[in-house]
């Protein structure tokens, strides 16, 4: 019944995917068609006001507060260089010092020491659990309805919490309370389509933008031309049949309503989902004796199977107003909704007898609903003073789920499968209530104090924990500098994975009676200047410690078992410390961005090793440069070098016993976790812009891309292997070479 139910989501989930596509290729057809008619006279009028429209690419105020903030604009992540034909979010933030990226090619961020699972993403005010698509290859964030993003590496306000390690805040932009707007996109693996414009002019607006791959277009007919072209053998009479698939979408949705400049209803939707199937059916054999001491072959079909589906629902009401003069509010009610669902059936045939065939269905569902609301009030009307408060309230609902079922059928007999189903629930509620003071102590001197208290409840038990923020800023003349803080952080959900990659499998838990929540204590400081000749220049050292993380201790594999998760899973403590240093040119034409980071980064798990040991993501030194170039309006370029150490692994240093036995295992032994080094890790990325105008006197965009440009094969993994002496050695693997994309984009 389990692999009916299977069978039944994908074909649904398969049909889903049909027709959104249809829908939208249709809108992006529509959409043209309606803004050629819509007259030479709009496109005209939006060109005057979108050359008056001022925004800043990368803010770096001196006279901000925070020490680790980075605020980028929508123009920096469309700035030249675009990955499989997408620029992206994540891989923008992953530049930036005191970030670790984890496994190449993948939206990993670990950030001053984190565990990668332990950052704060905000669409709109609304939390999201999983921001990948293709298990990391880009994120789900569609940077053209993107306004902004404010990224938090330490000081983090009182407002935010839940997390360790870091914010990410991203906003999206109202549609055009005037005129219309448009954009069409198509690249390597996907298609983009954005379009906004008044309902109301000058009240109400919208905005939608879609993005979706065309990767099944070219797998399905080029599996099926494949199979066809697959020719019988008189040692395979019947050869193997695949097929496989793959296809994802994003659709975000606004739509403002302004009742005046001060009062302004938002309702938002963000849906994205991925699809990945594969099927292989393989013709087996078996000899069996016939008369006269003959023997007959006889065929039956070994079919394997693998379904994967997971996504991200989120919709939400804003509502920003001011109640009386001084007086700021913002309201989000919010439901969010995340889930994973992965599915991988065996059919082996043999002779027995007749023809008899065995399968074998492992399934897994991982399901996290948040519904919440939250009030941020900020009240000015003190003098020197700024008072931010507010409060949060969420509730989780958990709901994982494991089935494994074997079932033997043949010679007219269908026996009852067995089945083996794990399913667990959880409801739990988390508060959060906060306030802080921005005052403005002297003509040099700013700070800003306040707290935040957080409260979890679930399954009988209740966590509680009292954040302090504090951040102060000296400025030492009109364009330098002097910033501390201190920030406390506590985190109630848990990420249960048994692999270091954000996969599907992977399941989001709560703090239990037994499982703790996490808690980092970060000290930060630094030095920031605004010099002359239009450079910029920081400085700035974190010194932080992380108590009850937890790591699994199971056996490998893709899913950590449910029903024994809390016994899976040992507590430790992590430990992080470095400097970053950046320095930057912003001109006319020229930009150019440097940056380095020095960072230790340690863990202590008593159940792994006695002592303190570098994390996996150890990157003792970092290197990051981006350059942008216009030679005019038409053309520009883009080029960014990365440099970091290798990361860690742990490696057997002594191996005991007799190898020269067959079937025999030696005894490995080692002297620590994580106790060697990868090779040093470095590429070059390039990417350019040709801008022109269409006959329509729209904007066309071609973008060309190259990642890795001289072909660094990076090690991405290593293997343990043996030399003819018996002596072990480490062999490291690559997988991504040279990789270039395009795409062409129109706006109008």
């Amino acid at each position: 019944m389990t692999g009916m139910q299977d069978q039944v989501y994908m074909k649904d989930s398969m049909w889903f995917g049909k027709i959104f596509r249809v829908l939208f290729w249709g809108s992006c057809m529509v959409g043209v068609c309606c803004h050629a008619a819509y007259g030479q006279e709009a496109a005209e009028r939006r060109d005057t006001l979108a050359g008056a429209r001022i925004t800043s690419r990368y803010d770096r105020n001196v006279s901000s507060t925070q020490t680790g903030l980075t605020r980028i604009d929508s123009r920096r992540f469309n700035s030249g260089y675009a990955f499989m034909s997408s620029p992206d979010v994540i891989k923008t933030l992953q530049m930036l010092p005191g970030v670790a990226s984890g496994t190449e090619l993948l939206s990993g961020l670990y950030v001053h020491g984190g565990t990668g699972s332990d950052n704060l993403f905000l669409l709109d005010g609304v939390p999201l659990y999983q921001v990948s698509h293709i298990a990391g290859l880009f994120s789900s964030f569609n940077t053209d309805v993107v306004e902004s993003v404010d990224f938090y590496r330490s000081g983090f306000p009182s407002r935010y919490g839940g997390r360790l390690s870091s914010v990410v805040d991203v906003r999206t932009r109202d549609g055009d309370f005037e005129d219309y707007h448009g954009l069409f996109s198509i690249g390597l693996i996907d298609g983009r389509f954005q379009y906004d414009g008044p309902i109301v002019r000058g009240r109400t607006s919208f905005n939608v933008a879609v993005r979706t791959s065309w990767m099944d277009a070219v797998l399905l007919p080029a599996f099926a031309i494949a199979n066809a072209a697959a020719k019988p053998t008189a040692y395979k009479p019947y050869p193997d049949k695949t097929s496989a698939g793959y296809t994802f979408y994003d659709l975000n949705f606004r739509i403002t309503h302004r009742f005046s400049m001060d009062n302004i209803l938002r309702f938002n939707l963000y849906n994205g989902m991925d699809a990945l199937r594969y099927k292989q059916i393989v013709m087996d054999q078996a000899y069996i004796s016939g008369h006269g001491g003959s023997q007959e072959k006889h065929y039956g079909p070994d079919m394997s199977r693998i379904r994967l589906n997971w996504g991200n629902l989120a919709v939400s009401a804003d509502w920003t107003a001011e109640p009386t003069d001084g007086l700021h509010s913002d309201i989000v009610l919010y439901h969010s909704m995340n889930y994973g669902k992965t599915g991988f059936t065996v059919r082996e045939w043999s002779w027995n007898d007749g023809d008899v065939y065995g399968t074998y269905d492992d399934s897994n569902t991982s399901w996290i609903h948040d519904t919440g609301l939250k009030a941020d009030f900020i009240y000015d009307a003190v003098p020197r003073n700024r008072f931010r408060f507010g409060m949060s309230y969420q509730y989780h609902y958990y709901a994982p789920r494991s089935e494994y079922s074997v079932q033997m059928t043949g010679n007219g007999v269908e026996d009852t499968p067995e089945t083996d189903l794990t399913s667990m629930h959880y409801h739990s509620h988390e508060a959060g209530l906060y306030a802080g003071d921005e005052i403005n102590v002297a003509r040099w001197m700013d700070a800003e104090v306040g707290f935040r208290y957080a409260l979890f409840g679930t399954s009988g038990k209740t966590w509680h924990g009292f954040e302090p923020r504090v951040s102060v800023k000296f400025l030492c003349g009109p364009s330098v500098s002097f910033r501390l803080s201190y920030v406390e952080m506590n985190q109630f959900n848990h990420s249960i994975a048994a692999a270091y990659v954000d996969l599907p499998t992977n399941t989001w838990m709560p703090s239990t009676d037994r499982i703790r929540p996490m808690h980092s204590r970060q000290f930060a400081g630094g030095v920031y200047a605004e010099l002359p000749m239009n450079i910029h220049l920081s400085v700035e050292g974190f010194y932080r410690t992380l108590d009850h993380i937890y790591e699994y201790n199971g056996i490998n594999g893709l899913f950590p078992p449910l029903d024994t998760w809390e016994d899976s899973f040992v507590e430790g403590h992590g430990l992080a410390w470095g400097g970053e240093v950046e320095a930057g040119y912003s001109g006319e034409r020229l930009e150019v961005t440097a940056a380095y980071t020095l960072s230790w980064n340690f863990r202590k798990f008593e159940e792994f090793y006695y002592d303190w040991y570098p994390d996996r993501n150890d990157n003792r030194h970092r290197v990051n440069i981006m350059t942008t170039y216009r030679f005019s309006p038409k053309i520009d370029v883009y080029c960014a070098w990365n440099y970091h150490s290798g990361s860690r692994m742990t490696f057997p240093t002594q191996s005991l016993g007799d190898t020269g036995h067959d079937n025999y295992f030696p005894q490995e032994f080692y002297t620590a976790p994580n106790n060697i080094k990868l090779p040093d890790y470095h590429r070059l990325d390039l990417g350019i812009n040709f801008r022109g105008k269409t006959r329509r006197g729209y904007e066309k965009i071609w973008n060309i891309s190259i990642y890795n440009a001289y072909c660094r094969m990076n090690a991405v993994f290593a293997t343990v292997e043996k030399d003819s002496d018996g002596r072990l050695y480490g062999k490291a693997g690559a997988m991504f070479p040279v990789i270039p994309s395009f795409s062409y984009t129109v706006k109008f």
